[in-house]
């Protein structure tokens, strides 16, 4: 063979093994990209964590979870074009026991979906290093403590559903930087002390619920 050509745009590369690579360098004219390995471990062991922190023996489905399949085939697990978490739709699935601070090192995560289950505990301040998050659903749970401040460093979140919970203490003023949020809803908690008026700083809310 003296040409080989595939087009990368389509989603063709050339394996990165040896012995490809071999027959590759016999080649006289080569026109393509090299594949990119994506480690994608991370993610599986944060998900891990998840499956036993909240008995995921009970949920109500929990098909390919803990197998060696591809991510994007367990249950309510989307992964984008690299394999890496993307979203996570858990929501009325039976979920109980915590929410483990490994979900923080979902450096892709865009929707995190775990409202409507049977969840306790406090919310991990981990979540805060979710900087693609653009959905939080942790309403309708039974969820305790304070509303971690290190979730005003979410610069992408647009919904943050936390009512109907357990949650005490006073309402971070740190939510006032969340620059892209249009809905806010804390209410049906214990909340207490003054509403932060840094609050007023969030431009884009269209919904504010703190009853």
């Amino acid at each position: 063979m003296e040409w080989l050509g595939f087009v990368s745009d389509a989603g063709l590369c050339a394996p990165t093994n040896d012995s490809f690579q071999t027959w590759l360098r016999s080649i006289d004219s080569v026109h393509g990209s090299f594949c990119t390995t994506v480690n994608t471990s991370e993610d599986r062991r944060a998900l891990i964590a998840l499956y036993k922190a909240a008995n995921g023996r009970a949920w109500w489905n929990n098909t390919g979870w803990l197998s060696g399949r591809p991510l994007r085939t367990w249950y309510g697990v989307t992964t984008d074009a690299n394999g890496r978490v993307s979203g996570l739709y858990l929501n009325y699935n039976g979920l109980s026991g915590k929410i483990p601070p490994e979900l923080g090192n979902l450096a892709n995560l865009e929707s995190l979906w775990l409202h409507r289950n049977t969840l306790s505990g406090e919310i991990p301040q981990e979540l805060g290093n979710l900087a693609n998050l653009s959905e939080l659903y942790l309403h309708e749970n039974e969820l305790s403590g304070g509303i971690p401040p290190e979730l005003g460093d979410l610069p992408n979140l647009e919904w943050l559903w936390l009512h109907k919970n357990r949650l005490s203490g006073e309402i971070p003023p740190e939510l006032g930087s969340l620059a892209n949020l249009e809905s806010l809803l804390l209410s049906d908690n214990r909340l207490s002390g003054e509403i932060p008026p840094e609050l007023g700083n969030l431009a884009n809310l269209e919904s504010l619920y703190l009853r």
